[in-house]
Order: C-alpha cells, then sequence, then structure tokens
C-alpha cells in the first residue's frame, strides 16, 4: 500500500514541474481541418467511432446543434449530426438523417455525441426536446432525449435499445421543482464494459440535477444474465429530491465519467459533475445501491476550492501512472485568484489504492483569461510509452483564439492553430482515445466555435537504445597513446539499437557524438577550441576495426526488427588543458533523415516516425583525469584556507598596519597607496584544481598592481575593480603562496569611515568556500591649522541707549578674522569642510551682544553661511569704515579721581555663561591650501552700558573650529576669541593752584639747577681736550687702469713715467 501511495505522490511532483512543451508526436504540419455550415456551431461535440461491418472505417462523428432541418421536417433549426471519413483528408462529412417526425424547432439535437465502442453503438443526444401540450393550452417541457444508432450510423428498429426511446423524464411530474426542465441528453457516456449507458438531467429537480445509469444489452446473454437497473440518483421508484446528494441548483450530471478501478477493482463507479454545488462545483463518485434498490448513492465528494470556478464543469477518467487505480482530472474553467494571472484550471487526482480521502490534487493554472479547463479529455497512450495522456481545452486563450494543453504521463506539451486558419475558441471540445489512420498510435480531434473541426494525428515514435564505450578509461595527460606518440588519443565507440511498434522502413541517422567541456571550461576562452582534431569513422559490427575516416552516410534499417550498429570516433585532447579536474563529457545524439513534411490535403505516405522524448535527448559519458594528488577514492577534497593583512609596501617589505580592536587602521595624510596581503594555504588537504583567488573592490578603491611569486599570475578587469589570480592548477597539497594587492587611496572620502574588500577562494576541488570581508577602518591625519583674529581688541564704550536700526548708534565695528591654513593632503581630495563660530548673539536677557551684519571670505569659493536668518536680521546699513569713537565729557566741581585708585572689577561674558549663542556653519567650498573668512559685526554698546554696570573690564569669548560633514573619529582642534570692552568715566574738576606755589616750585627748580652745574664744573666736564701737535697726513695718487695689470715679475720699469700726482706723508701738522 504504500509503494502506491509514493508512486501517485511522485506523478504530482512531476506533473506540477513540467513546463509547456510541444507536443514532441502530434503531427502539427498534416492537420485536416473539417468545416461546416456557418452559424451551425460545427464542432460543438466529437467523437471518434470505429465501424467494423460490413468494413473496418474509422470515423469522426461531429455534432452541430444549430444546423439548420432537413428536407421533410415541420421545424427550420433542429441541430444535427455529421459523419467525417477520415480515410481521405479532402473528404467532407456528410449529414446523419435520423428522427425526422415531430417538431423539433431548437432541440440542439448533436449537443452531445459518445462512442460506445468500437463494432457497436454510438448516441446522439439532444438536450432541449420539449414536450407540447394540447392546442388550447400549450406548454413546453424541456426534457431532453437521446438517440442510440448502430456502428452503420442507423437506427435498427429489431435491434435492441437501438432508436430514440431513451427519454425517462417523460410521463413525470412537471416543473421546473421535479422534471419539467430535466434536459436529458447534456451529458452521457458508457461504462467501460459497453454494459450500462449513463446519463446525465442536470435541470431535475430545481436543478439539483440527476444521473440515471441504465442497461444496454446487446446479446441474448446478457439480457437474460444482467437483467438490473436502471439506477438513479434520487432513486427510480421513489423519485425522492431528498435522495439527491447536492443542494439546489449544483447541475448535478452536467458531466459524466465511469470506471471500474476507481473505489474498489470491479466495482462500477459513476463520476459525475456538479459544477455549481455548494457555489464552486464538485464531483460526486456514486455507485449502485444494490440488488433491493434502484438509487445511485454517494461514496465520496472531491470540492472545488474556487468560489463560482465551475469545478466539475469537464471531467474525465484515465490512468495516469500505471498502476492499476484510475485517477480523475476535474476541469474548473472559471478558477481564478484576486491579483493573479489564472484563467482556469485543472485538477489532477491520483488515486490512493481506492482511499479518496488522503488525496491531495495537484491543480495546474491556465493564462489569464483562457477558460483553461472547458474541455478535458482522455487521449489515451497517444506515445505508446504505458500511460494515459489528456488534452485540456483553453478555448479563450489569445484572445478568443483559444489553445490545447497536451499533458503525457511524463511530460507536458500545447498545440495551437495557426493564425491562418482565422478560427475561433479553439480547444472548446475534444476527442480522442482512437487511432484514426491505422498507425496503432490514438489521435486527437479539436473542436472550436467557428464551425470548424482538426484532426491531429500521432506520429509512429521511434525508440532507440544507446551504450557508449571509451578507451582509455581515464586521461592521462603525462602519457601520449597515439599512433606517434605526440598527443593523447581517446577511442569512442557508440553502440544503438532501434525497436518501434510500427513496421516499415525508416530512414535514421545516428549524430555525431559531442564533446561537451564542463560549464567552467565552456566559460573559459580556450573552450571552444578544447578538441583540436577530430577523426570519424564507422563500423557496422564489433569486430570491424577502426578506420579513419569521416562518417557523412545515414543507415536504412527495417523498424519492428532490432538491429545493432556501432560506430567508432577518434579524438586527439588538445595541451594545456585547465579543467584537469572534472571528466569531459561525451555526448552521442540520433536524429531521423528527413525534415518534417510540408502541410498537405492529399492523400500520401504515412507520418514521419519521430524519436521518443526520452530517446532523442543525448546520451552522455564521461571520461574522467588520472588525478595523482587525490584520495585512493580518487575524489580530491582540498583543505584551502585564506589569511589577510593590511600594510604599505616599501622597497620590496611590507609593514602591516597597527589595529585597533583587532581591526587593521588605514591612516592617510600623503599616502597614495596601500598593500592587502593576502596569504593563502592548501594544509593537509588534496590538490586544489583550477585554484584562484577573485579580490573585488569598492568604488573607493582603484586597483595599482600585483606583487606575486612566479607560479601565481593575476589579471585585473577593464575597470578595476577585480582582480583574478591563478595559485596553481593543481595548488598542490601544503603548499601555500602570498599575494601582494596594491591598492590607491584616491577615491577615499571624508564620508569613508572604513574599506572592505571581497575576497573568494574558488577550486573545482570539493570544498565548501565562504567569502572573506577584508576590513579595514579608515583615519585621515590632516595637518590643519585654524587662527583667529578681532580688529579692535579692545573698545571704550559710553552713551545713552539708542534704537536698533542705524549702524552708527548701535556701538563699535568689530571685524573678525578666522584663517584656515591646511599643510597637509588637498582638501578638495576627500570632501567639503565646513567651519563652525558658536556666535554670542545675546545676553541672556535678550539684549543685543554682537550684531552679525556681513560675512565674507578669501580662498573659497562662494561663501554661504547659515542659517542666513541670522546675518543682517533687522536690514541694518553695512558701513564697513570704522567709525572715530569721540564722547564728549562734562566737568563737575569735584576734581578728578585717579583711575589707578580704583580697584579693577572685570566680568567675562562666554557661550556658557551670561551669552546666547547661535552655531554659524559657513562651507568652505574649493578649499586648497589656505582661506580666510572676514565677519563684520556690531558691539551693541546699549547692551554693553546695561550689563557693565560698577564693571571696569567687560570681556566676551567666543569658540570656533573646523569640522567635516559625516567626519568621524577624528579629534578636531579649535580656537577661541576674544574682545575686551572698558568703560570711559567721567572726570570732576578742582579749583586753581595758588600763585606762592607756583613761585616756590620755580625758585626750588633754579636752585637745584645751579647745584648741579657747579658739581659738573668741579668735576671738569667744561674742560677742552688736548691732542697732539703733530698729526699725520696723506697724498692720494692716480694711477691708470693699464698700468695695474703689470706683472711686477716681467715688467719693464724703465719705461714707466711720472704720474702727475703722488701721495707723501707730512708729520708737521698740527692741530689748534
Amino acid at each position: 500500500m504504500e509503494g502506491w501511495i509514493t508512486c501517485g505522490l511522485w506523478l504530482i511532483a512531476f506533473l506540477s514541474s513540467c513546463g509547456l512543451l510541444s507536443a514532441f508526436n502530434l503531427d502539427t504540419d498534416n492537420v485536416q481541418e473539417k468545416t461546416g455550415d456557418p452559424g451551425s456551431l460545427f464542432g460543438f461535440s466529437l467523437a471518434m467511432h470505429r465501424q467494423l461491418l460490413p468494413q473496418d472505417k474509422r470515423m469522426l462523428l461531429v455534432g452541430a446543434p444549430r444546423a439548420k432541418a432537413l428536407r421533410g421536417q415541420k421545424s427550420a433549426v433542429t441541430g444535427g449530426l455529421y459523419n467525417c471519413n477520415m480515410s481521405s483528408p479532402t473528404s467532407g462529412c456528410n449529414r446523419v438523417i435520423f428522427d425526422n417526425d415531430e417538431d423539433k424547432e431548437n432541440q440542439w439535437m448533436g449537443v452531445t455525441v459518445k462512442s460506445q465502442g468500437p463494432g457497436v453503438s454510438f448516441t446522439a443526444l439532444n438536450c432541449r426536446r420539449a414536450n407540447v401540450g394540447s392546442p388550447l393550452l400549450e406548454s413546453r417541457d424541456i426534457i431532453g432525449r437521446c438517440y442510440v444508432l448502430s456502428q452503420s450510423l442507423k437506427i435498427n428498429s429489431f435491434e435492441n435499445g437501438e432508436g430514440g426511446a431513451w427519454y425517462f423524464c417523460d410521463q413525470r411530474s412537471r416543473g421546473h421543482e421535479m422534471f419539467g426542465s430535466c434536459q436529458q441528453g447534456l451529458s452521457a457516456t458508457f461504462d467501460k464494459d459497453y454494459h450500462y449507458i449513463i446519463f446525465g438531467a442536470p435541470g431535475a429537480y430545481n436543478w439539483k440535477g440527476i444521473v440515471r445509469v441504465e442497461q444496454k444489452n446487446d446479446t441474448f446473454i446478457d439480457m437474460g444474465i444482467f437483467d438490473d437497473g436502471p439506477y438513479e440518483a434520487g432513486d427510480e421508484n421513489q423519485k425522492n429530491p431528498d435522495l439527491v446528494p447536492v443542494p439546489a441548483s449544483s447541475y448535478l450530471g452536467f458531466s459524466l465519467d465511469s470506471g471500474k478501478r476507481l473505489t474498489n477493482k470491479g466495482q462500477l463507479t459513476v463520476v459525475a459533475g456538479a459544477p455549481r454545488a455548494n457555489h464552486s462545483g464538485a464531483v460526486l463518485l456514486l455507485k449502485t445501491g444494490g440488488d433491493k434498490t434502484n438509487t445511485l448513492v454517494e461514496e465520496f465528494s472531491l470540492e472545488g476550492e474556487g468560489l463560482a470556478s465551475s469545478f466539475g464543469y469537464d471531467l474525465t477518467v484515465l490512468d495516469l501512472n500505471k498502476d492499476g487505480w484510475e485517477d480523475i482530472v476535474v476541469g474548473a474553467p472559471q478558477y481564478f485568484e484576486k491579483d493573479g494571472e489564472i484563467g482556469g484550471a485543472v485538477y489532477v487526482y491520483i488515486n490512493n489504492a481506492g482511499k479518496w480521502n488522503k488525496v491531495k490534487p495537484t491543480r495546474i493554472d491556465g493564462p489569464l483569461d483562457s477558460m483553461f479547463g472547458l474541455a478535458v479529455e482522455n487521449l489515451g497512450d497517444i506515445n505508446l510509452d504505458g500511460y494515459d495522456d489528456f488534452a485540456v481545452g483553453a478555448p479563450y486563450e489569445d484572445q478568443g483564439k483559444g489553445k490545447v494543453y497536451i499533458y503525457y504521463g511524463s511530460a507536458t506539451g500545447q498545440i495551437s492553430p495557426k493564425a491562418s486558419q482565422g478560427n475561433s475558441y479553439f480547444g472548446y471540445s475534444l476527442a480522442g482515445n482512437m487511432d484514426l489512420d491505422y498507425n496503432s498510435y490514438p489521435d486527437l480531434a479539436v473542436g472550436s466555435l467557428s464551425d470548424s473541426v482538426f484532426v491531429y494525428k500521432s506520429r509512429p515514435v521511434i525508440d532507440i537504445q544507446k551504450k557508449i564505450t571509451i578507451t582509455p578509461k581515464e586521461i592521462d595527460l603525462l602519457t601520449n597513446n597515439c599512433e606517434n606518440n605526440s598527443k593523447f588519443c581517446l577511442t569512442i565507440k557508440a553502440c544503438f539499437s532501434y525497436s518501434t511498434l510500427k513496421t516499415g522502413r525508416i530512414i535514421l541517422k545516428p549524430g555525431r557524438p559531442s564533446l561537451t567541456p564542463p560549464p567552467a571550461v565552456a566559460m573559459n576562452p580556450q573552450g571552444p577550441s578544447l578538441w583540436t582534431r577530430k577523426e570519424w569513422n564507422s563500423a557496422l559490427n564489433d569486430n570491424s576495426p577502426c578506420r579513419y575516416r569521416r562518417f557523412l552516410h545515414s543507415l536504412a534499417i527495417q523498424v519492428n526488427c532490432r538491429r545493432r550498429v556501432m560506430l567508432c570516433n577518434v579524438v586527439v585532447l588538445q595541451e594545456n588543458i585547465r579543467d584537469k579536474l572534472r571528466g569531459i563529457p561525451i555526448d552521442v545524439s540520433v536524429e531521423i533523415v528527413g525534415g518534417r513534411r510540408k502541410r498537405r490535403q492529399s492523400s500520401g505516405p504515412g507520418l514521419q516516425p519521430v524519436l521518443d522524448a526520452e530517446a532523442s535527448k543525448p546520451t552522455r559519458s564521461v571520461v574522467e583525469f588520472m588525478k595523482t594528488g587525490c584520495g585512493s577514492d580518487n575524489v580530491c577534497n582540498s583543505n584551502l584556507m585564506m589569511e589577510y593583512r593590511y600594510g604599505h609596501w616599501n622597497d620590496e617589505n611590507f609593514i602591516p598596519l597597527p589595529t585597533e580592536n583587532g581591526v587593521p587602521v588605514l591612516s592617510l595624510s600623503n599616502q597614495k597607496e596601500f598593500a592587502l596581503e593576502v596569504s593563502v594555504s592548501n594544509a593537509g588537504g588534496d590538490d586544489a584544481y583550477e585554484a584562484s583567488m577573485i579580490a573585488s573592490f569598492p568604488s573607493s578603491l582603484t586597483y595599482s598592481a600585483t606583487r606575486v611569486p612566479n607560479k601565481v599570475s593575476c589579471q585585473a578587469n577593464r575597470n578595476g575593480s577585480l582582480v583574478d589570480c591563478d595559485l596553481g592548477n593543481p595548488f598542490e597539497k601544503d603548499d601555500k603562496t602570498t599575494v601582494y594587492i596594491i591598492l590607491g587611496t584616491a577615491g577615499i572620502s571624508f564620508n569613508t569611515s572604513e574599506v572592505e574588500v571581497n575576497l573568494q577562494l574558488e577550486t573545482t576541488s570539493i570544498q565548501q568556500l565562504a567569502p572573506v570581508k577584508a576590513k579595514a577602518k579608515v583615519a585621515i591625519e590632516l595637518q590643519l591649522s585654524v587662527s583667529g583674529q578681532v580688529t579692535p581688541s579692545q573698545v571704550y564704550f559710553t552713551g545713552d541707549v539708542k534704537g536698533e536700526t542705524a549702524e552708527s548708534d548701535d556701538g563699535s565695528a568689530i571685524t573678525h578674522h578666522f584663517r584656515i591654513i591646511n599643510l597637509g593632503r588637498r582638501l578638495t581630495d576627500f570632501g567639503t569642510a565646513t567651519l563652525d563660530i558658536d556666535w554670542p548673539k545675546q545676553t541672556s536677557d535678550d539684549n543685543w551682544l554682537l550684531y552679525l551684519m556681513k560675512i565674507s571670505a578669501t580662498g573659497v569659493d562662494q561663501i554661504e553661511c547659515t542659517p542666513k536668518s541670522e546675518i543682517n536680521p533687522l536690514q541694518k546699513e553695512v558701513n564697513t569704515r570704522m567709525r572715530r569713537e569721540v564722547s564728549g565729557t562734562q566737568e563737575s566741581d569735584e576734581g578728578t579721581i585717579s583711575r589707578l585708585l580704583d580697584s579693577k572689577k572685570s566680568k567675562t561674558l562666554s557661550c556658557d555663561d551670561g551669552a546666547k549663542c547661535v552655531k554659524i556653519r559657513c562651507p568652505l567650498r574649493g578649499l586648497d591650501s589656505n582661506a580666510a573668512i572676514i565677519v563684520h559685526s556690531r558691539l551693541s554698546k546699549d547692551t554693553l552700558v546695561k550689563v557693565s554696570g560698577c564693571t571696569q573690564l567687560l570681556s566676551l569669548d567666543w569658540r570656533f573650529f573646523p569640522c567635516w560633514w559625516k567626519f568621524r573619529n577624528k579629534e578636531i582642534s579649535y580656537g577661541f576669541q576674544g574682545l575686551t570692552a572698558f568703560p570711559e568715566r567721567r572726570e570732576a574738576r578742582h579749583g586753581g593752584v595758588p600763585w606762592w606755589i607756583i613761585v616756590l616750585s620755580l625758585l626750588f627748580g633754579l636752585l637745584l639747577l645751579a647745584l648741579l652745574a657747579f658739581l659738573l664744573w668741579k668735576c671738569g666736564f667744561f674742560k677742552r681736550a688736548k691732542y697732539e701737535d703733530k698729526v699725520p697726513s696723506y697724498n692720494a695718487v692716480r694711477i691708470k687702469r693699464e698700468e695695474r695689470a703689470i706683472n711686477p715679475g716681467n715688467a719693464n720699469w724703465e719705461n714707466l713715467e711720472k704720474k702727475p700726482w703722488m701721495t707723501t706723508w707730512h708729520d708737521n701738522e698740527r692741530y689748534s
């Protein structure tokens, strides 16, 4: 039992994972099209039928419920049934003549057509056949009717059950509450043993609907032994609507099928759809109530999951997984999901040995607005692989053009008409599970609402077994085994065997073996040239030697007979193969000679066969390389490890960076580059094939160069964001290497707080390698100085309190100079710096202190300090010339009190004490080496008068410092600027000095002067100095320039003439 469950679940998972592929063995080129009268709904229903007597014929029966009436009928539009001869593609469809009595207006004959089987009868139903009351009080009951015809499409009155007497709702209670709207014939089917005929009447019992099973005996033995029934939901005898296991308006019997392997093997189970049950739809599994009752009872119910999804609109019973139990496929064409792209669904129920309560369906969703699932049909085993297949119609897909999807037991597919056919609602009806062209493969018929029917023939399927033998089994790159011992050669033998169910002569061509490099090699530039030379040759048996010649011919084989064909190929390996770990895959495929035939409508030879879906896939064999550095199992388990360090590269020496909490710190001042050291080892592991190290860099770093050993090579990509280092092939056991990557710092800005390099080791050996993030903190060292100066640094204030609007009346003009000097790296390489000033705007009593008039700058771009509202908020007139402070004084009679006698008192106002400050931020855009910020302000004398009181000295202090937006982990220096203010005193005047004090003072001064002169005379201060009488004197003699150059050693002194003047000394001169 557990085995059946596993198989069913496997099939569900397989169906749900399949994509929409072409139906591989349905011929979509040679499609037969049958057309009917316009507006007749030709193709509304379809059935394939086989006639055995008097001759074997395959035919397609087509219902046209809006066909016009035949001659002699009293009605205009009755509907009809057509027989399409499938022996000739050009033959048309003929109307089947029967039922010429009564008024058949709008009876919709042909709404359902079903075949009982080969050589037996079939049914044609109309669902709107009405009973007409008396002429005086006419009333119509839509009860429906079923006609059973013989295999020759005629009604034989002598045959039991043939004719139009199948209308069980006649002569029953009228009205829609009972059987007045019975609509028998909307659906019908036969059981698989052709013993029962099953009807659906979805309009009975206030549209609850009923299902009726009646005996259909064809032989005398059947009538004597199997005289049972009929059976009916609601009981054929009681006719009790309460016995129907669905609520009103459920439409039970809208779709029908049956099987004897659904709940218990050998027991007939009727599967009936009720698409409006419980507002979502349901499917009921019904069985007969036994010998003593004529009712159908519910065994199990399958419930729909979507509101108004019409679950159960159509259904079919088939064996999808070949487990001996029949499965159910149910259509829900109006299923949708909010905000989803679903337009209908099909539910696949895989039978769990009759335990339907343990079955969870697989839902297959259709495209939006496609009505996917409106028609569901059992195709039988369309590719003869042992699994039943089914088709699903989506007639509204592609804006009403329609499509049909084919689902195999192991694959899915779709077919659709070509645009040139111009039909609408393709896939409205389906018929299958019968061979129409005598090739043993079931075919498919597709109907539409455009009065056209299309017949798709199934192509024969060829099953091919392939076997590959490769010599030698391993590749030893150290050995050359070719004929000239120059290279390594492989001998490839591919053997094929063919089989099919259809006899005939088919031309097959074994495809050339395809040598497929592994995925990693295919990405390498050397991948396409992996094979430098190919020699193709063939032999027809295993004993034939391989001859060096190209294989260009095809092989003709007689199908239905097994034949073995062997091909021999020799290939030569290219030198310097990179991928030495993974084997070389060799694919061998087979194809059938001859392309698809053109679309034709004339008779001709059989359809071109097609390879089985699995057999058409290449068969792969892999030849491995011989690995000496791996384990005994020939599996290489490497143990690559990696470590990294940041540092500086200086004259072939690596100097590591200092760390902070285990993280290296990259301090930048004038450095343009730094190095990343990556050490890779393979300690204790097997050889690491195709070992490489890949480093990817952020945008803040630029690749400059690498320093690697000789056996390691590195290559960067075009933009320098990644470097790939080949460590060796293989990177042997216990090997170790170090790579130095030189990186540039041009992209690092003040916003960069850290850098991160992604390091990844790769190898084709077996090892899980996680990426490593090499992180380092960034600290930018700047040689930056900031100074400030205020002019004037001391001011005096006095006077009365004035208004605030006039600059000349608001105190002294103060100019502040802030100078920023950068002695290190250019700030423009990093970003934008700013100068922040804590400006003492007001006192604690909200009185103006330093009124900010204007800010200007030099050495930077246009200055725009913020907040702008703090710069001259009262819109005073700006006057940069410093006003001369002249203060008048008024004397009093009390005399003057010296300031030196007063004790000094001082007071300091700062942002932390007594002053309200506002932060002024000035961006220094374009700052290179130095800049100056000039702030013009006014010191409010009115406030100073109020604040100073008895204070002799008043100081103002404020702080300024440079900062950088988003600058982290860097201590910034700052400075203070100060201003001292002195209040001016009013000096008191006293009376004049008495005259006698002035006279005495003058006499006392003259006496002191005379005494001083006497003392100097006594000391000899006024005596003259004595000098010698003779004073040396000299006279100057002029010497010509040319005589100065005479060399005394060679000169001719006799020729020298006496000069007009010369120098003589006299000692007789005196000084008087």
